[in-house]
């Protein structure tokens, strides 16, 4: 019989901070604003926190960001549901960076690319340093998920970074 993982989700506390930058460290994913109040963490049975993510309050923009799940746990819904979970206490659009591999991913809970203009300026910030990546291949996209009611804002020949 398989393995079936069971997880529940949190808020983390202050004693999670270690974790949080341990997890985020290992991933190597952006090691700044990494605050624990904004953290909701995925734990087993035991207490060990099994992932990670978080929405990180931006001037003019949130982002979902710093989304870890240790690798015995993925492919078992821990991702998904930090997700969802965070994006349930969302008001407004949701914006997110990720590489371009992950795209179809991010896709399935309804964040779409977005072009360099369409991206409050925050976010194009977080942009710049990754176009120093595409020396090495690794090309960084911006995506936003909408709020009810509205539609995509990308504008066609607008390049997605």
């Amino acid at each position: 019989m398989p393995f079936t993982p069971t997880f529940g989700l949190r808020p983390a506390q202050a004693e999670d901070q270690s974790t949080i930058r341990a997890l985020v460290r290992q991933e190597r994913l952006d090691p700044t604003s990494l605050d624990w109040r904004n953290f909701l963490v995925a734990e087993d049975a035991g207490g060990r926190i099994v992932g990670i993510g978080q929405v990180k309050p931006l001037p003019g923009a949130r982002e979902l960001g710093s989304l870890v799940v240790v690798p015995e746990y993925r492919q078992q819904g821990v991702g998904a549901a930090l997700i969802q979970t965070l994006w349930a206490r969302e008001k407004g659009p949701l914006y997110l960076l990720t590489r371009d591999r992950r795209v179809p991913y991010y896709q399935k809970f309804g964040f779409r690319p977005i072009g360099w203009r369409d991206a409050p300026w925050a976010i194009r910030a977080k942009l710049l340093p990754a176009l120093a990546f595409r020396l090495f291949g690794v090309r960084v996209v911006a995506m936003r998920r909408e709020t009810e009611g509205e539609g995509p804002r990308t504008k066609t020949g607008d390049e997605v970074l």
